[in-house]
């Protein structure tokens, strides 16, 4: 199974901040939130609705050891979660991930 991934997420001034606000460089930064995805992914999260997940399960997702809070509040501010009506979405999830995961749960009810 593979993650959509934006070619010019090492470069983008919002994964920049992040990475700053966070106190980690780049490639961890980077890391951390391919760990989310990617668990999003296995958990075949068609809308990457994350509403249920408290700060500290996003945070043991993405092995993260500081407060939790801090690093859920980064994510939001930073539009990698976006935040309506009261609920959560990763954010762009369902359009570069999402359609995937409906395609092959289409394939395998198509199958039997």
């Amino acid at each position: 199974m593979w993650i959509a991934l934006d070619c010019n997420i090492y470069t983008n001034p919002k994964t920049i901040e992040l990475a700053d606000v966070l106190g980690l460089d780049i490639d961890t930064t980077v890391a951390k939130l391919s760990r989310l995805w990617s668990w999003a992914m296995l958990a075949g999260n068609e809308s990457g609705d994350i509403t249920h997940l408290p700060p500290e399960e996003v945070a043991a997702i993405m092995r993260w050891k500081k407060k939790p809070e801090m690093l859920y509040c980064a994510l939001v501010s930073h539009g990698f979660i976006d935040v309506t009506d009261n609920r959560k979405i990763i954010h762009d999830w369902h359009e570069l991930n999402g359609k995937q995961i409906i395609k092959k749960r289409q394939d395998r009810e198509r199958k039997g």
